[in-house]
């Protein structure tokens, strides 16, 4: 047993010696010149790398403005069955309403100063100018309000709007963020 006890110690102190033999130290090597050159490179840049990314918020101003018809729609009709949330679903949480009857600022004070339009039969806007910058579209244009009363006849009112609309990423939400409505004159029965 000795013998294969002292075999074994031989044969890791030989391993040993073998191996410290066989390294060469960082200088011997840079000093060889058999030794090939390491370069370092900076990684190659692609096309992809460095084009620019697209903006998904920025939309054509036909896009633009069939989505805003719907969604005027959407607002008249939200009025005129006095559902509140989808009111407040079209305006930002700071979104500012002017009117003849004064400015309001933010969801709440915008969907209960609609919520006084009770009656309210029709309420269509006409886009006449759309421009959009970034994701922020501003359009301008013509709306009739048509009311009708319980008792009475119904009442027309046209005048000139301006809306600014702010276009939130994927899913797209659009949003009102300032919406200005000026009557031209007052109202006439119909």
């Amino acid at each position: 047993m000795r013998s294969a006890h002292r075999l074994g110690m031989a044969l890791c102190i030989l391993c040993a010696a073998v191996s410290a033999c066989g390294k060469q130290d960082a200088r011997a090597r840079a000093a060889n010149p058999d030794t090939p050159a390491v370069v370092k490179v900076a990684p190659p840049i692609l096309p992809g790398d460095t084009a620019k990314r697209r903006d998904t918020t920025v939309v054509s101003v036909e896009t633009a403005k069939a989505t805003m018809s719907r969604n005027y729609a959407v607002l008249g009709a939200a009025i005129s069955f006095g559902d509140q949330k989808m009111v407040a679903a079209q305006y930002a949480p700071t979104a500012s309403l002017s009117t003849p009857d004064g400015t309001f600022n933010g969801k709440a004070a915008i969907v209960h100063e609609l919520a006084r339009l009770r009656g309210l039969k029709d309420f269509t806007r006409m886009s006449f100018v759309t421009s959009i910058v970034d994701s922020t579209v501003s359009d301008s244009g013509k709306y009739v309000m048509v009311v009708k009363r319980a008792g009475a006849d119904s009442s027309v009112e046209r005048g000139a709007y301006a809306a600014i609309w702010r276009i939130h990423p994927e899913p797209l939400e659009w949003v009102m963020t300032q919406d200005h409505l000026y009557p031209m004159g007052k109202k006439n029965p119909k």
